[in-house]
């Protein structure tokens, strides 16, 4: 056993082993705690399915008359989505904050990581769904490849491309600026 010990000391001696079982436990805690806050935090999650379902149609009424809103539902011509809880970014902004919490670095830099790479994060997602709105009301027989193959992928790729980005403008910078030295 003390042999164990000592390999798992040895082991989380390492950045880079530390960073990986640091983000499976951050990870999975949010696992563990998302759906649970979901259920016990209803209102919280109505006003950013409201909002989600809100910012989407302010940004295509101005460039249609085809849009239209009732409660979550966004119909753009014959087409229609319903923003549900999953919709929001939560799980992907978690998946972003794992991935920040988890990382060798100040509380200071870790707190400007989350405030600027969250909305970040919000902002692509919003993105998503208006780009899948004009899938699914112009070529509805791709709407399913985008929406279950493409943006998932994508979300992959924005979540580690602003992880990568505050490590390179906010943590890798010793002197405290947000600028590449």
């Amino acid at each position: 056993m003390t042999g164990f010990l000592a390999w798992i000391r040895r082991w989380l001696a390492n950045p880079t082993w530390r960073f990986l079982a640091l983000f499976s436990v951050y990870l999975g805690a949010v696992g563990m705690l998302l759906p649970i806050g979901m259920e016990a935090f209803p209102g919280v999650i109505r006003f950013m399915v409201t909002a989600t379902a809100a910012v989407e149609y302010a940004l295509l009424v101005p460039f249609t008359d085809q849009a239209s809103l009732a409660d979550t539902v966004i119909h753009f011509g014959p087409f229609a989505v319903r923003i549900i809880g999953e919709c929001t970014g939560l799980f992907e902004m978690a998946i972003y904050a794992a991935c920040v919490l988890a990382f060798p670095t100040n509380w200071r830099k870790r707190s400007l990581g989350l405030l600027f790479g969250i909305p970040a994060i919000y902002a692509f997602n919003v993105l998503r769904i208006l780009c899948l709105l004009i899938v699914g009301r112009y070529a509805i027989s791709s709407f399913d490849f985008f929406h279950l193959y493409f943006w998932q992928g994508t979300l992959i790729l924005m979540i580690t491309s602003v992880w990568m980005l505050w490590i390179y403008l906010v943590v890798r910078n010793e002197t405290g600026s947000s600028l590449p030295g």
